[in-house]
């Protein structure tokens, strides 16, 4: 039996870059292209061809100097915006993807476009056929999907399928959505329009985390089918952010006896992708933030630091090697037993006994009940003073 494979959508220099603070230059897209081209991510969406010079350029440059994956550009269902785009991806050095879409929703086709049901399953058929006369591979997205009314998406799925697009994406626009909603989603998607299969169509899923499910919905997208995920590093994106896409990668592989699916992602470069886009951007890695934060192989609890010394799996589904992500597992503060104290000290070249780590121990929790944490200038200090 073949094992399905989810690819992986990146849009940080699209979507990612359209949350403020986030954007960034021509020549910044290029790097972060490179780096997701080098760790197996497919199709790398390099920006907004027709909303700024800056998005034409950084994916026309991305077109033309990144080999190895497939460059995107976003266009609205609109003639200039797919021209643009078109152009921008003249001379790509691999196939090219143009990703047009239109809003389904009625709160979108009422207060934004002002235009019926009908008008805008016209305008997306449309816009999909004149996209397939300049590229081979066109994908649609149903715009805020999640609150649309599904028999309507249903038909415009099918209508732009007929008109060339082989992928649909499904977005949670505003992060409204809940798993079990994004699974009934992609199913009915998948079982109610049978051209999808037909013609070998792949359904995509695009989760954003206003209320805090981005990577759950995604995950349960593609446990209803969906393969492919449309994601950012970091989670950047609009308002609350997108779907972390190695939250997505982690999950398929620790868990791959649930998902049952697998993926091309070098996940040792996830850490080295997470550190380049935070100084592209200047923001910040939260240190929590799944897989790649500062902390989040960190064990400051005496108990977790006596049992990931015993074997790391009593506390880790996950090694940080296989992250690319080098933590210190073993911050002190008040919390913090024996175990951790004399792991620490080692990593600063003091071997201790028994006695003597008792005595220090003491005397290390008078210093740590008066800091966040304590620092290896402080344990060095400590060890100055007699035993």
């Amino acid at each position: 039996m073949t094992t399905e494979t989810v690819r992986f959508f990146d849009t940080t220099s699209r979507d990612g870059k359209q949350a403020p603070g986030n954007n960034h230059s021509p020549a910044d897209t290029v790097l972060i292209a490179r780096q997701a081209a080098s760790m197996g991510i497919h199709i790398f969406e390099a920006g907004f061809a027709a909303s700024s010079r800056a998005d034409f350029i950084s994916v026309k440059d991305v077109a033309q100097l990144v080999p190895g994956i497939m460059v995107c550009s976003l266009a609205r269902a609109l003639e200039q915006d797919i021209i643009l785009s078109a152009r921008a991806l003249e001379r790509a050095l691999s196939p090219p993807r143009l990703h047009t879409f239109i809003a389904t929703s009625d709160v979108h086709l009422q207060h934004k476009l002002k235009m019926s049901r009908s008008q805008a399953l016209e305008q997306a058929a449309r816009s999909v056929a004149l996209a397939r006369l300049y590229v081979d591979d066109v994908q649609f997205s149903a715009e805020d999907a999640t609150r649309s009314d599904l028999d309507y998406v249903a038909t415009v799925v099918r209508e732009v399928i007929l008109a060339g697009a082989r992928t649909i994406n499904l977005p949670d626009t505003v992060g409204y959505a809940m798993p079990d909603e994004i699974g009934y989603m992609v199913n009915h998607i998948i079982e109610t329009v049978p051209e999808v299969r037909e013609y070998g169509v792949t359904i995509a899923v695009h989760c954003h985390n206003d209320l805090g499910f981005a990577t759950a919905n995604t995950l349960a997208g593609i446990k209803a089918g969906a393969r492919q995920v449309e994601c950012t590093v970091n989670g950047i994106g609009e308002r609350a952010g997108n779907t972390h896409y190695a939250e997505v990668a982690m999950a398929l592989l620790t868990r791959f006896d649930y998902f049952g699916v697998s993926h091309a992602i070098d996940t040792k470069k996830i850490g080295e992708m997470a550190r380049l886009t935070s100084a592209v951007t200047s923001k910040p890695i939260p240190g929590t933030l799944p897989i790649v934060g500062e902390h989040v192989f960190a064990h400051g609890a005496g108990i977790h630091q006596h049992g990931v010394l015993a074997h790391p799996s009593v506390y880790e589904i996950m090694s940080p090697e296989s992250v690319g992500w080098e933590a210190q597992k073993f911050p002190l503060s008040s919390q913090s037993g024996r175990h951790g104290l004399q792991k620490r000290l080692q990593m600063l070249g003091y071997e201790v006994t028994t006695t003597e780590l008792s005595q220090y121990y003491k005397k290390f929790l008078v210093i740590a009940v008066s800091k966040t944490l304590v620092s290896n200038a402080d344990l060095k200090e400590l060890m100055q003073s007699p035993c």
